[in-house]
């Protein structure tokens, strides 16, 4: 099963049928790699938890990772898969080449951290905005 969208988990924790086919659908999602989290999408389930009452599946949208590069033309998009090693290192080495050149990077993540600039190049990070010296960000 592929998630497009991040789905919720809600049962009735006084009802055990409800309780039973949610822990069973945490387990199933989790053998299949996703992620799990309260609510606010931020703080991870590791352990299913009936008197939560609701959990997010997140789903696995950001294995398409995005660099945004603005330039004087507009911007450019340059997209790479985590789990492809030549994807990952052409963006790796377009990150320091524009680095190079003045250009400042902020990342923004599934944590929620959104414009937190950074330094190092971030395979993981959901989106990276380049942006050129001449512009104030």
């Amino acid at each position: 099963m592929e998630l497009t969208m991040d789905l919720q988990i809600v049962w009735d924790k006084t009802h055990i049928k409800q309780i039973d086919q949610a822990k069973e659908l945490f387990r199933s999602f989790k053998k299949e790699g996703y992620v799990t989290t309260l609510e606010d999408k931020k703080t991870v389930v590791k352990k299913f938890n009936p008197m939560l009452e609701t959990i997010v599946v997140l789903s696995k949208k950001a294995k398409g990772h995005l660099m945004k590069i603005l330039t004087e033309k507009g911007d450019e998009r340059l997209v790479w898969d985590m789990d492809s090693g030549s994807e990952a290192k052409q963006a790796k080495n377009k990150f320091y080449e524009l680095i190079k050149k003045g250009y400042k990077a902020y990342s923004v993540d599934r944590k929620g951290e959104k414009n937190r600039r950074i330094t190092e190049f971030d395979v993981e990070a959901e989106e990276i905005l380049m942006i050129p010296e001449t512009v104030k960000a």
